[in-house]
This record gives C-alpha cells, structure tokens and sequence, in this order.
C-alpha cells in the first residue's frame, strides 16, 4: 500500500520530501518541511488542495514568503509555494476591460510576484499599483495582509477576490466581493481564517499618463531605499497603531500627538523611544537604522526572533501602555 507521499507523487511528480524552508522565505529562517510542492496556475493548485483534502495532508500555502516567518522546526505537512519566476507574465492592453471612461478591470493570478506587476502596469499606463515598487511578494500574499505604503492599500482598488474555501468535507471555489474580504489595516478575513486560500483578484485601475507614473515611482523606490535596512527580513514586523493613547505622554513625547492627530502612530517610532534598535539575540537582530524591521545576520533562528518580538511588545506596553500587534505572519 502506497503512503501518503508516494499517492502525492504519483499524481504531482514534482513534489519533494525534507526540504529546507529557509530558501523560501525573504527571513532565510526556517526548518523542514515533510513535503514540498510548487505549482504556478491556480487549477494545479485546486487540483492539489483538493488531494490533500481527501488524503487528510496538512497543507500550507506561501507566495514569496516576504512577510513571513517559519519554525526552525519546520512543517509537518505539505507547503505548497504558489508563486511565478519574474519576467513570467506578460500583460496587454486586451487584459484589460473597459468599465467606464479611463476606468477599467483586469483579474490577475495570485501567483504573479508584486514586482511584474508594478513593471507591467508602468509600460502600459495603468494606474493604481504605483506604491507597491520595491515591494517583495505575489499578488495573493498583498492581498491576504492588504499590503500597502505610503497611504495606499492594494485593498483600495479592489473589486473582488476568487479564493478556495476549505470545508471539513469539501472545497469549493467562491468569489467574493470587496466587502465580504473584510479588509482592514494590514488585514483581511483571508488572513485571520486558514480556511481561505487565494487564487486570484479583479481590480479597477485607471488610465494615467506614463510619465507621471515614472517619476511617481522612482520617488517612491527612492524613499524605499533610503528608509527602509538591507538584509535578510520579513519587512515591517509590527503593524501601526491606530487607536488612542494616554495624552499624559503627549507632555514627553509630543511627537505621539501629532502622529495620534493624523490616525497613524509608526510602530517603528515606539520601538525606537525603547532605545531597542540594535539590540541582538544570537544572530537575529532589531535593525540599527528601523526599528520595527529585525534582521537575520546570518544564521538566525525563528526562537531569537520570537524572543526579541515578545521584548518589543513588553517593553512598548511598559513604556506607553500600547499593545501593538505582529504584521508578520508566524508559521509553526
């Protein structure tokens, strides 16, 4: 009688055992998985979830890995890495479907990387997808966090979500609408289930002139560069707080007032007034120049960053009685 790996392999040839997590991820932390699959179109995808499914395999699914961290210890289970190679899309002007005058409508695979995109969009004048350059990641992973900078959203343009929900007894494909995604800051119902799996977005973009775009993008790359660490990361580890806090600390932090004013206080501010930038468990490190990104040295592991994100969160609560939450997504 077959195991469960060898009916795996029967029916996906390309599937591994005992690989190594750490390559797929931008955090380059990460244990073994029993097995290990890639796939680049959503019906091997459907194809695979449902075998699983039915075979009773514990299964995970990761785009890019850029927001993400994985247990030295690895996954018991499949991960399936559903994602495209760069330059492997190639998006034209009959992708797109005119809804209104210089509005339009397009659905993209989760698979294709943020970075194709961005890239597409510019060279055709599409318009909507500017603050994502210099993003690592896919379209399904932006989509599960609703990843943004500077002000957008990816969740402001879209119109709806094609996702796998997965049943105790079945999976079926839904579509959903921008409102039942229950999109918030950093978020989506996506995120906060394991139920969802996302095969693709619908968005409304607009026609915009090129150069504008290009200047709009190289100013953002720009400030990307110049804000944010090189090296081995996840991206930005906590979220931004967006509720209130005690105005008796508007007296000693009066940046907390003005940034309190405008909705948004940075999780990289509070960390930094912790005097935590710098500060090291093995080979994992708060970074010297942004305090809410921790970087891998060399060869950190997932139980240094664990420890230094429990550090941030005590030592931000002690400070200013503010519990600010992980943006990164912990696989364990």
């Amino acid at each position: 009688m077959m195991d469960k790996f060898e009916k795996l392999k029967n029916i996906f040839p390309a599937a591994r055992k005992d690989v190594s997590l750490r390559d797929y991820c931008t955090f380059r932390i990460g244990g073994v998985a029993d097995y290990f699959l890639e796939v680049e179109n959503s019906d091997e995808l459907e194809k695979v979830i449902l075998f699983c499914s039915k075979n009773d395999i514990k299964t995970y699914v990761i785009g890019a890995g850029s927001n993400l961290l994985i247990s030295d210890m690895g996954f018991k289970g499949l991960i399936v890495v559903y994602r495209r190679k760069y330059g492997d899309i190639k998006i034209t002007e009959n992708s797109f479907e005119l809804i209104g005058e210089d509005v339009f409508k397009i659905e993209l695979d989760a698979s294709f990387l943020l970075a194709d995109v961005v890239s597409q969009f510019l060279s055709l004048g599409f318009s909507g997808f500017e603050w994502a350059a210099g993003i690592p990641g896919t379209l399904g992973g932006a989509i599960n966090g609703n990843a943004g900078a500077f002000g957008s959203s990816i969740s402001d343009n879209i119109y709806e979500v094609d996702v796998l929900k997965i049943g105790k007894e079945e999976v079926k494909k839904n579509r959903y609408k921008k409102v039942a995604c229950k999109f918030v800051y950093r978020s989506s119902v996506f995120k906060t289930s394991s139920d969802y799996i996302i095969l693709s977005g619908t968005f409304i973009l607009r026609k915009k002139d090129k150069k504008i775009m290009k200047d709009e993008v190289n100013n953002i790359l720009k400030k990307r560069i110049g804000k944010y660490p090189i090296g081995f990361s996840a991206g930005s580890v906590f979220k931004n707080y967006e509720k209130e806090v005690d105005k008796k600390l508007f007296k000693k932090y009066p940046e907390l007032k003005e940034y309190t004013e405008k909705g948004v206080i940075p999780a990289g501010y509070l960390i930094e007034k912790c005097n935590l930038k710098g500060t090291r468990i093995g080979d994992a490190q708060i970074s010297p120049d942004h305090a809410n990104f921790i970087i891998n040295l060399g060869k950190a592991k997932s139980d240094s960053v664990l420890k230094l994100i429990f550090l941030i969160k005590k030592t931000v609560k002690e400070k200013f009685g503010i519990l600010i939450k992980e943006e990164v997504k912990y696989l364990g």
